[in-house]
């Protein structure tokens, strides 16, 4: 919900609680389903034995939440459907849409077969062994001539890199190591770069608290418009099973947090879809520090997959939008595989640069060359 009403939704909400158009809406070439997820998360509910706790929870209840909407719009069905997600949905598009690819191999020529084409992912998070370490890259070599930390720091924080690689590449083997090695990433590599000041999601931003996001980002506003009686009504919210609307649930992230789910791997999920010839866009504003373009950038190097060759050696071109702005780099390989930087973005490249999402989102559906 909360991408729909300050990213690329029909519409946005202001401090106000008014509501104003985006011209830059993902809807004006597509149809768009924006998904609270996993289970207990913004509206949605369910029988709390049944609550997620991993990946593997999330991909089988978005494929039959899928099956539901289908059969409740068969209009919809068989079209060309494409998976996005931004940040954690580094972990949640790959495992859904995988869930989908695999369960389609079933379904061939039936009515529950999903027309899926590929996937998106902004700023995500997919494998955290290799991209917790290129946390130093922000540290000094950002866009913003920006000093997140001092020499000193900066040097304890490069001596930390081995001890993180080696216990991260144990997960998902280990899931103690999956946990142990998030903490000690998050300790030594992420955490001394909040002293600075600066919006973890936006380094060109200051906040009040240590980096502390909810110091960064005033989206109350949208909770209490979620939270009217009049918009609960028109959204068929069920108020005898849902409470009050939350960003974020403490207990639903505890669950994954235990299960060491944060720093599972799951490049392979993308890698296999490749290797049937789906299509996979992974872009970063290159602002954010939590889940950066130098992180997303060496993951998609590194992955393998029968066309790795052919994109590791493919040229970095500008990015330029249909109106002949130069908003970012691009490389991509036969149009399938595609890395962009944004520039100018944080986290939410929607929010931050919504005409080059969008015009990124329709080059990406129309199979157009970047």
């Amino acid at each position: 919900m909360m991408a729909l009403l300050t990213e690329n939704g029909p519409c946005h909400v202001l401090p106000d609680l008014s509501t104003r158009l985006n011209p830059y809406s993902w809807t004006n070439e597509s149809n768009v389903v924006w998904l609270d997820q996993p289970t207990t998360v913004g509206f949605t509910y369910g029988d709390k034995r049944d609550a997620d706790n991993s990946e593997d929870n999330v991909g089988e209840n978005i494929y039959y939440f899928l099956q539901g909407f289908f059969e409740k719009h068969p209009e919809l069905a068989g079209r060309d459907f494409y998976i996005t997600g931004e940040s954690y949905g580094g972990h949640y598009v790959p495992v859904a849409a995988h869930y989908v690819w695999q369960k389609n191999k079933e379904n061939a020529g039936t009515p529950k077969y999903i027309n899926l084409k590929g996937i998106a992912i902004g700023n995500g998070i997919t494998q955290a062994a290799i991209q917790m370490p290129h946390y130093i890259d922000m540290a000094i070599h950002n866009a913003y001539n920006i000093s997140l930390v001092d020499v000193p720091q900066l040097d304890k924080m490069k001596a930390a890199v081995p001890t993180c690689i080696s216990i991260l590449e144990t997960c998902p083997q280990n899931e103690t190591a999956c946990s142990e090695g998030e903490n000690f990433c998050m300790e030594k590599l992420f955490e001394p770069m909040l002293k600075a000041g600066r919006n973890p999601y936006d380094i060109r931003m200051l906040c009040k608290n240590d980096g502390d996001d909810s110091d960064c980002y005033d989206m109350s506003y949208v909770s209490k418009y979620l939270d009217a009686p009049n918009v609960r009504e028109a959204l068929g919210v069920d108020s005898k099973r849902v409470g009050a609307w939350q960003e974020c649930n403490a207990q639903v992230y505890a669950a994954f947090d235990k299960s060491g789910d944060v720093a599972k791997p799951f490049n392979s999920y993308v890698a296999d879809l490749l290797n049937d010839d789906l299509r996979v866009l992974i872009y970063a504003g290159d602002a954010d520090l939590v889940c950066n373009w130098y992180g997303n950038d060496a993951w998609t190097r590194a992955l393998q997959w029968k066309g790795r060759e052919g994109f590791n050696s493919a040229y970095e071109t500008a990015f330029i939008t249909s109106e002949g702005k130069e908003s970012g780099v691009v490389r991509s390989f036969n149009n399938q595989f595609t890395f962009l930087r944004v520039f100018n973005s944080g986290h939410m490249v929607p929010q931050d640069q919504p005409a080059v999402a969008l015009d990124m989102l329709n080059k990406f559906l129309k199979d157009q060359t970047f």
